[in-house]
C-alpha cells in the first residue's frame, strides 16, 4: 500500500482509449484495493476515493459500471429468453442472486460481485458519484429530470422491482428488510426536504400489499425460519408514513385519494393480517410481542377501512349499483374525509443510520475473499500488458 497506484487507475478510467481496453479490470482492482485490510488499518484508497471530484474520472467510472451491468443484463436475458429490460432489472437480479437462488430456478449467469462491490464503494464513499451515475442512466434513457428527483425515482423503481421479483421459496428475509428500510429512508428524506416526487406511487403500494399477502400465504413455512412480523411491521409503518405525512411529499391531493382507495380496495389483505397477528399476540409464544407491535401499527389502516367501507356499501345500495367504478369509490373517499379520525403515531420518521461496521464486516470480508478467488482464476497471461499500462500511468506526478 506504500506505492499507491490510485492515480494510475483513475487515469485509465478517465481516458477513453484506455478505459475501453482496461477500464473494467481497473475498476475491479480499485474495489479490491479499497477493501484491503480496511477494518484493520487506515486504507489510503478509501480516503482518496472519497474526495475524487474530477468529472471526467467519475463519468468514466460510471460508464464502466453501467456497461458491465448492461452486459450482465444482456446475458441474463439471453439465458432466460425474457425481456427484463433496463438498469433496474440488472441490479435486482445481480443483488438477489448474490444471496439466494431457488434450487429449481438458479440462474446459470455468473453474478458480477466485483462490479457490485465497486458500485457500492463508489456510492458509499463518494457523494459526487451517485449524481454521475444518475446522469449516465438518465442520458441512456433519454431522460431530462432534475438529478435529485431522478435518483429518488431510480431507487424507488429498483426497490419495487426487487419486491415483486423475489417472493420465493427460499425467501431472502434480510434483503427484504433492507429493501423496505431503504424505502423508509427515501420517504423520510422527502418529508424532511418536502420533495414532491411525481412517481407512480400505486406501484409501490401494490408491491407492498402483495408482499404482505405473500407473508400471510406462507406463514407456517416462513415462521419456521424468519420473524415475519418484523417485516410486516416495517411494511405497515410505511403505509402509516404515507397516511400521516403524505401531505408533505405526495405530489397532489388526489394522490391521497388514491392511497386510501388502494387501502380500501385491498382491505382483505389488511383484515387477514390483523386476524393473524391478533391470533398470535393473544397466545403464549416467541412471536407474541412482535405480533402485538403489528396489531398496534394497523390502527390507522383499520380505521380507514372501517370508516370508508360502510360508506361505499351504502352509496352502492342507494344508487342500486352492484359494483362501483374506481371514480365512484374515489368520490366517496373525497366526500368523507371530514369524519375520519386517525391516531398520531410517534417515531414514524425515525430510522437507524447505515453503518458498515460492525454489522456488515463479516459479509464484506467474505465477499472480497470470493472476488479475489475469482479474479485469480480469470487472470490471463495475455493481460500482462496491463502491468505495463499501470507503470506508464504511475509515472504521472
Amino acid at each position: 500500500m506504500i506505492n499507491s497506484i490510485f492515480e494510475a487507475i483513475l487515469q485509465i478510467v478517465s481516458d477513453v482509449s484506455s478505459r475501453g481496453q482496461h477500464g473494467y479490470d481497473a475498476v475491479v482492482l480499485l474495489a479490491l484495493l479499497v477493501n484491503y485490510r480496511k477494518y484493520e488499518s487506515v486504507n489510503p484508497y478509501i480516503v482518496k476515493l472519497s474526495i475524487v471530484d474530477d468529472e471526467p474520472t467519475l463519468d468514466g467510472l460510471g460508464m464502466v459500471v453501467h456497461q458491465a451491468l448492461t452486459e450482465y443484463n444482456r446475458q441474463y436475458k439471453n439465458k432466460e429468453e425474457e425481456n427484463h429490460g433496463g438498469f433496474f432489472s440488472t441490479l435486482t437480479s445481480m443483488v438477489g442472486n448474490m444471496f439466494i437462488a431457488d434450487t429449481e430456478e438458479k440462474l446459470s449467469v455468473q453474478t458480477n460481485e466485483a462490479i457490485l462491490l465497486a458500485l457500492y464503494e463508489a456510492v458509499h464513499l463518494n457523494r459526487n458519484f451517485i449524481t454521475v451515475l444518475a446522469q449516465v442512466s438518465a442520458t441512456s434513457a433519454a431522460m431530462c429530470y432534475d438529478v435529485r428527483l431522478y435518483i429518488n425515482q431510480m431507487f424507488y423503481n429498483l426497490m419495487v422491482e426487487f419486491i415483486v421479483t423475489h417472493m420465493m421459496k427460499e425467501f431472502p428475509m434480510d434483503l427484504y428488510m433492507r429493501c423496505v428500510q431503504i424505502i423508509h429512508k427515501l420517504i423520510c428524506y422527502q418529508k424532511k426536504c418536502r420533495i414532491r416526487l411525481h412517481y407512480t406511487w400505486r406501484e409501490l403500494w401494490s408491491a407492498l400489499i402483495n408482499l404482505l399477502k405473500f407473508l400471510l400465504s406462507n406463514e407456517t413455512t416462513l415462521l419456521a425460519k424468519h420473524n415475519i412480523f418484523q417485516l410486516a411491521l416495517q411494511v405497515v409503518s410505511l403505509f402509516n408514513m404515507f397516511i400521516t405525512y403524505g401531505d408533505t411529499f405526495l405530489p397532489t391531493p388526489s394522490s391521497y385519494d388514491e392511497l386510501y382507495y388502494e387501502i380500501v380496495r385491498m382491505h382483505q389483505v389488511f383484515d387477514n393480517l390483523y386476524c393473524m397477528v391478533l391470533r398470535v399476540s393473544t397466545n403464549v409464544g416467541q412471536w407474541k410481542e412482535p405480533a402485538s407491535k403489528v396489531t398496534y401499527a394497523l390502527v390507522n389502516v383499520r380505521a380507514i377501512i372501517n370508516h370508508f367501507n360502510p360508506k361505499i356499501e351504502s352509496y352502492a345500495a342507494v344508487n342500486h349499483i352492484s359494483q362501483l367504478s374506481e371514480d365512484q369509490v374515489l368520490e366517496v373517499v373525497r366526500s368523507n374525509y371530514d369524519t375520519l379520525t386517525l391516531k398520531l403515531q410517534d417515531g414514524l420518521d425515525q430510522f437507524e443510520r447505515y453503518s458498515e461496521q460492525p454489522k456488515e464486516t463479516a459479509f464484506f470480508k467474505e465477499l472480497v475473499r470470493s472476488i479475489s478467488v475469482n479474479v485469480r482464476k480469470n487472470v490471463s497471461l495475455n493481460t500482462l500488458s496491463q502491468d505495463v499500462l499501470l507503470k506508464e500511468f504511475s509515472s504521472i506526478s
